[in-house]
């Protein structure tokens, strides 16, 4: 049986993507439809899970949950804050993910 072997990118370039797609994502939320946003979240989220960068993944998904529960009212710059911090960290496990959700949820509560 032939084993076929996949090319992972590297991971700086992985990042430097996200980078983007967050930078993206900020410059242009306000002429985006909201299900173009949770859709752009979720490609984050997808991106960020399949190299196991955690706290990016858990916030691109709170992202997508609060564009689907608040629409257009949701605020989405706390979130892209933390995923910018998220990507430069190099704790990319759950306990770290879960620091950034509740550091998110204290600024959207400040």
């Amino acid at each position: 049986m032939a084993t076929v072997q996949v090319a992972r990118r590297d991971l700086k370039d992985v990042k430097s993507e996200i980078c983007a797609r967050i930078d993206q994502l900020e410059r242009d939320f306000r002429l985006l439809s909201v299900g173009e946003l949770a859709r752009r979240a979720d490609a984050i989220r997808n991106l960020a899970n399949s190299y196991g960068m955690m706290p990016v993944g858990r916030l691109a998904g709170g992202l997508g949950d609060a564009l689907a529960h608040g629409g257009r009212g949701a605020t989405i710059h706390p979130f892209v804050e933390g995923m910018r911090d998220a990507v430069c960290s190099t704790a990319q496990d759950d306990d770290s993910a879960s620091r950034y959700l509740a550091a998110v949820n204290v600024r959207l509560a400040g």
